[in-house]
């Protein structure tokens, strides 16, 4: 992707989408997401967990959601060029102050995530 405009958009609704996932509660919806936003063979990585396709990443958020009841990730600044991006994002209740933080890098493969690598703060 470039760095123009329309591209930094579908590039920050995308992002939007993929921080849907962390909210999802209802699996269905998530999986149906999740086919949308990321390739078959995407990897999820950060540093818990290495997760390969999608059924592993949903297997992965499930599980973090379970141990996190009531949380909800925000997405912070997305910036991108190319087939890269990287965000800000944070999570906690969804009232008060985030209880945790980090940024994210993205490897896009004609529109979808093929990669993620997740850093915490």
């Amino acid at each position: 992707m470039n760095n123009d405009n329309a591209d930094t958009s579908a590039v920050s609704r995308l992002l939007a989408a993929y921080i849907s996932i962390w909210n999802e509660r209802d699996q269905q919806v998530r999986r149906a997401i999740l086919a949308d936003v990321f390739t078959p063979d995407a990897v999820y990585v950060d540093p818990t967990i290495t997760a390969e396709g999608r059924t592993a990443i949903d297997t992965y958020v499930a599980g973090w959601q379970k141990q996190s009841p009531g949380m909800r990730f925000n997405l912070g600044e997305v910036r991108s060029h190319h087939d890269l991006a990287h965000f800000r994002w944070s999570f906690g209740q969804s009232t008060g102050s985030p209880v945790a933080s980090g940024w994210d890098a993205v490897v896009l493969v004609h529109g979808q995530i093929s990669r993620v690598y997740g850093f915490f703060d």
